[in-house]
């Protein structure tokens, strides 16, 4: 494949999917900058890949499965848990208010991040592609190289452990 035909398939995904990509990127690590950043990456190895990319799955879901890989990489790596670890502490010196009083204002939509955020990878990533990214079955199963009954079965299980730890912590914090 030559160079202008690469940039071109590299422009015209970028225009159909950045958005998206930024916000699927967004949706694991929760600071746009770094998604922004990571959605970057995802379309410079993209772009790098194009000469072997042989088209058995659709761009979108082949730039999905690159941005989760980047999000996953980038979750593991030493610097984000540098970051998270520091703006946390960072976050409760500066409050006026006690650690307590800053948990029971959290959102129901916080502790829904929460929730996701404590599923193990391989539900937490089915749970983000088929509700956030609104990608189909069928397409999250291509993104995650899986057969679409095992998507079900881990969308299936992903809402049971959801739904019990989100009960769990209604409990917890008197929302129930």
């Amino acid at each position: 494949m030559e160079q202008p035909e690469r940039e071109q398939k590299l422009e015209e995904a970028m225009d159909l999917y950045g958005d998206y990509i930024v916000q699927l990127c967004y949706t694991y690590v929760q600071n746009w900058q770094t998604a922004e950043d990571l959605a970057q990456d995802t379309f410079m190895r993209y772009f790098d890949a194009l000469p072997k990319f042989r088209g058995d799955a659709s761009t979108k879901t082949y730039l999905f499965r690159i941005a989760v890989n980047s999000c996953h990489n980038y979750l593991a790596s030493w610097k984000y848990k540098k970051v998270h670890i520091t703006n946390f502490f960072q976050k409760l010196l500066m409050s006026d208010e006690n650690p307590e009083s800053q948990l029971l204002k959290q959102t129901e939509n916080q502790l829904l991040v929460t929730a996701i955020e404590g599923l193990p990878s391989k539900y937490k990533d089915v749970i983000v592609l088929y509700h956030f990214a609104e990608l189909s079955l069928q397409e999250v199963g291509e993104a995650l190289k899986l057969p679409v009954n095992t998507v079900k079965t881990r969308l299936r299980r992903a809402r049971q452990m959801l739904g019990i730890e989100l009960t769990r912590e209604g409990e917890l914090y008197g929302s129930n």
